[in-house]
């Protein structure tokens, strides 16, 4: 362990092992080996229980971050220099003066908006980060997120991601998570997503998938007990909980109803946490 400690300070908690990576937890103080530092998709996301990982940290501009499509085409990036998305928050936090935090997450939800667009053009998203052995073998320069900013090409694990680093800037404890999902039709994939606890009440938060709050596009901004954020937020846990969230989804004008953490044989019922997110 001390051996691992060594190597984990002198990569900056980054240890690239045949596609593997050391993360050291900091609110367990505890590493683990897990398959990516950042996210993946996967097409079979509801196994994903126990097997991807959280992560509790910003993300510095040079984590290296693993990204594929759902039939599993590698592709690599790091965050990269997103300084215009600090600016765009400072922007929106002058505009709007938040004082509760569901003002806050619909600041941060506004800026992913105006850094990273919307979903057109999502089928060239990986375009715009060479692929596994581009960097292996031609070692080209990696991709990185801000690479995507204003392409109307980043899902979910861009949002989250930038949505981790926006969070922390606010002083909103935060953990990047990526599990098995449930989507609205019942089909299983990855999703990215964050895990919040402001002051003792804690939430899923999706900057990715939009509601309504009293006529404002939002995040989802479901409440889930302690002992579910315990769960979730665990890296390696063998008890996880999957979490069923219900709400309005202006942009495809429809109710969707959805699992995070998907894949567990407990679960816990939050349909009830989004009632004053209602169409308009």
């Amino acid at each position: 362990m001390e051996d691992e400690l060594e190597r984990y300070y002198e990569y900056k908690g980054k240890i690239r092992d045949r596609g593997k990576y050391l993360i050291r937890d900091s609110k367990t103080d505890r590493l683990y080996r897990v398959s990516y530092i950042g996210a993946h998709h996967t097409a079979f996301g509801s196994y994903c229980g126990g097997v991807t990982s959280t992560y509790s940290e910003k993300f510095e501009d040079d984590d290296l971050v693993n990204i594929e499509s759902g039939i599993g085409d590698i592709r690599y990036a790091i965050i990269g220099d997103i300084r215009e998305a600090y600016e765009i928050l400072k922007q929106v936090i002058e505009e709007r003066k938040p004082s509760t935090f569901l003002e806050k997450s619909e600041c941060v939800m506004e800026t992913v908006t105006r850094y990273f667009g919307d979903y057109s053009n999502i089928k060239e998203r990986l375009s715009f980060f060479p692929d596994e052995d581009m960097i292996d073998y031609y070692k080209m320069k990696h991709g990185t997120l801000a690479d995507i900013a204003h392409k109307n090409a980043a899902i979910c694990v861009e949002r989250s991601m930038l949505s981790q680093n926006l969070l922390k800037t606010i002083g909103i404890d935060t953990t990047f998570k990526m599990g098995g999902f449930i989507n609205n039709d019942g089909k299983p994939d990855g999703h990215a997503f964050n895990v919040i606890n402001d002051n003792g009440r804690y939430y899923i938060f999706d900057s990715t998938q939009p509601t309504l709050r009293n006529g404002i596009v939002s995040p989802i901004v479901a409440e889930i007990p302690k002992e579910v954020y315990e769960a979730v937020i665990e890296p390696r846990s063998e008890n996880g909980i999957s979490i069923r969230v219900s709400h309005y989804n202006p942009l495809m004008n429809k109710d969707y109803d959805v699992i995070y953490d998907a894949g567990w044989k407990r679960s816990y019922d939050a349909r009830n946490s989004l009632e004053d997110q209602k169409r308009v």
